[in-house]
């Protein structure tokens, strides 16, 4: 699995401009209740929580209705932090809960 810093190196790779510190706290978001790993194709429902776990960095009290409810220019920054992981080959593999459950 791939740790925070190194989440936070590939969005500089992809050449994100965002600062090092807030991409940090993205990567944190997003790894929380996910491990990143090889990228594989997320569901509709998986993407959503993906964006979630990233749009309550700057919108705590966000849910997933308004990640539906949302214009889609209010989500693109999540979305393409989302996209140039998966160009670098890697991406939210799914809640931790169900790996778990996949191992029993």
């Amino acid at each position: 699995m791939v740790d925070v810093d190194e989440v936070v190196q590939m969005w500089n790779r992809s050449g994100n401009r965002t600062p090092n510190d807030r991409l940090g706290l993205y990567a944190q978001a997003l790894t929380a209740n996910r491990p990143v790993g090889p990228y594989r194709a997320l569901d509709d429902d998986q993407e959503d929580r993906a964006i979630l776990a990233l749009w309550r960095v700057d919108r705590p009290h966000a849910t997933i209705a308004d990640v539906h409810q949302a214009p889609p220019l209010a989500l693109s920054t999540y979305r393409q932090l989302l996209h140039d992981l998966a160009r670098g080959g890697f991406g939210p593999l799914g809640p931790r809960a169900s790996l778990l459950g996949s191992l029993r």
